[in-house]
């Protein structure tokens, strides 16, 4: 049996796989991490920041173990998870049926974690990556972070109008995906309900998903929709 462990942090980028994982019922070993001094190391203490580098080279979240390799970046865990569903179909599934289908799932996730992550959250919530030792620019990379996120979101709701899920009327990665960007959406400040209807709908079909909903709970969070009724 293959062995799969996720490195993770509550309510970080990594919640997509792990509620990915849950919805195709993969088992495998929860590794949650934390926010230290140095960087992402164990939550409960077992391992350093520095351990983990040897673990995963580049130190972040998520992190995908499959029978003791190591898979990281967005769409390549996602697409890994998808081929580890014990029913392979329902699992290829998720990747898009037709080759236009899956094409745009890897168009979705590429853009999603290039540009609205990136360059938008990463430049909001860490501006010092891309001006490093000068923090009298912060400010300007944030209000620049800002307008790609904006843009993005505009983007991502023009492209749901009409639509039950992202790319139609079955569920794919691209929608375990684009449920973390909403509520970061909203972490930031923006009044997602009121500018983002499409995006809302879809995004409400979403959480209804069992998985999802599961790693919500495991991970401490409320549903969003939920919540805000």
């Amino acid at each position: 049996m293959t062995q799969v462990k996720l490195y993770r942090k509550d309510g970080a980028c990594s919640f997509a796989p792990h509620a990915l994982l849950r919805h195709l019922s993969i088992p495998f070993q929860d590794v949650p991490m934390r926010a230290g001094e140095d960087g992402y190391e164990a939550a409960d203490g077992s391992f350093t920041h520095t351990e983990y580098l040897s673990i995963n080279p580049t130190g972040y979240v998520p992190a995908l173990a499959v029978d003791g390799e190591i898979v990281t970046e967005m769409p390549a865990v996602l697409t890994m998870i998808a081929h580890l569903a014990p029913d392979r179909e329902r699992g290829l599934k998720l990747l898009g049926e037709t080759s236009l289908e899956k094409s745009m799932v890897i168009h979705w996730l590429a853009w999603l974690s290039g540009t609205l992550h990136s360059l938008g959250f990463g430049g909001y919530w860490r501006p010092y990556r891309f001006v490093e030792d000068n923090a009298e620019c912060y400010g300007a990379v944030k209000e620049k972070a800002m307008k790609v996120i904006k843009a993005g979101f505009e983007r991502i709701d023009e492209r749901l109008k009409g639509k039950t899920y992202a790319l139609g009327d079955k569920p794919t990665v691209v929608d375990f995906n684009l449920y973390f960007f909403w509520r970061w959406g909203y972490e930031v400040g923006i009044p997602m309900e009121k500018e983002y209807h499409n995006f809302e709908k879809v995004l409400r079909k979403v959480e209804e998903l069992d998985g999802l909903r599961k790693a919500v709970e495991e991970e401490g969070l409320s549903l969003y929709f939920e919540s805000q009724n």
